[in-house]
């Protein structure tokens, strides 16, 4: 039995990990692995090391140490379950309903908590208050399209994607607001060739009929309007990644409103350095979105990012 509130997370971390696996194997995926858990807790971790000094000084009643334990398990956990509906469509990808993932994460890590919470001593639990933290930080991460995107005289593409927790109030959980902020932070802080190398695992991820195709590069057995096809969506998501970076770079003063202007100038220069006018350009540049992109260019650009790693999936 756990000794201490950390040791407590840490079993709970444990199942998580265990859920992520299971759930990779049963259902292919390439992007929504143990690797993008962990990837979330390290930056997570390094916006609010960034941000504790200026967070001591302004924040009253703020358990840093509680938070910090809190901080690494929504991190962890936020994405534990990854819930599809197929196309009926042929040629499609498989969609996620907007916050059906992140509500059945919730529910389901809350009530392996609260049957934890019936087997330790309650001092070294979870409160009712970390239960809440724990709600409002995966939903922080629900990403939906952006009602306005596509309108006349707007910037955002029709396809644009945002969070709408950090827009929707100063008042929000410092520890959820770093969970959503790190969740699509991989531009701002890892840099370009790990955002792009994410775009080709979402495309994995989203197209399992692709899959074959895009990791052997092996197209021969296409009929000609099964290249065309194949062609146009691969090009969708290289504008997708081209359009999330632009949107990445001018949301990102928005998303961060809720900070005090000191810890705003931390987050612009010392945590997301990487989220310039120079790195989106340079993604402009590096991916290909022309209608004349052949399906050769298009498999090579996806392979290449990949850089040939082996894959955290097994197919069923």
């Amino acid at each position: 039995m756990p000794s201490t509130f950390a040791e407590t997370v840490r079993l709970v971390e444990k199942y998580v990990l265990t859920e992520i696996e299971r759930e990779t194997a049963k259902k292919q995926l390439y992007y929504h692995t143990v690797a993008h858990a962990l990837a979330v807790k390290r930056r997570a971790n390094f916006i609010f090391q960034a941000l504790e000094p200026v967070l001591k000084q302004e924040t009253h009643l703020f358990d840093f140490g509680r938070s910090k334990h809190l901080l690494d398990l929504c991190a962890i956990a936020h994405d534990m379950v990854q819930n599809f509906v197929e196309s009926t469509k042929l040629h499609s990808p498989r969609k996620r309903p907007v916050g059906v993932s992140e509500r059945a994460t919730t529910a389901k890590l809350i009530r392996y908590i609260r049957d934890l919470n019936q087997k330790v001593n309650y001092s070294v639990g979870f409160t009712s208050a970390d239960l809440s933290t724990i709600e409002e930080s995966i939903a922080a991460t629900i990403c939906d399209r952006d009602p306005l995107a596509g309108k006349t005289n707007y910037s955002f593409s029709k396809h644009s994607i945002y969070q709408p927790y950090l827009y929707n109030s100063e008042q929000n959980s410092i520890v959820a607001q770093i969970i959503a902020l790190a969740d699509l932070g991989t531009l701002g802080i890892d840099g370009i060739e790990s955002y792009l190398r994410e775009g080709v695992l979402i495309l994995l991820e989203d197209n399992p009929d692709l899959v074959e195709l895009v990791l052997y590069r092996d197209g021969t057995y296409l009929t000609t309007n099964s290249k065309r096809i194949t062609t146009i969506r691969l090009l969708n998501m290289t504008r997708f990644m081209v359009d999330l970076a632009r949107e990445r770079y001018t949301r990102f003063p928005q998303e961060i409103i809720g900070f005090s202007d000191r810890a705003k100038q931390i987050l612009q220069d010392r945590v997301f350095k990487n989220l310039t006018l120079e790195n989106v350009r340079e993604i402009e540049r590096l991916t290909p979105t022309s209608t004349d992109s052949s399906l050769a260019e298009l498999l090579d650009f996806f392979s290449e990012k990949l850089n040939g790693e082996s894959l955290q999936t097994t197919k069923k």
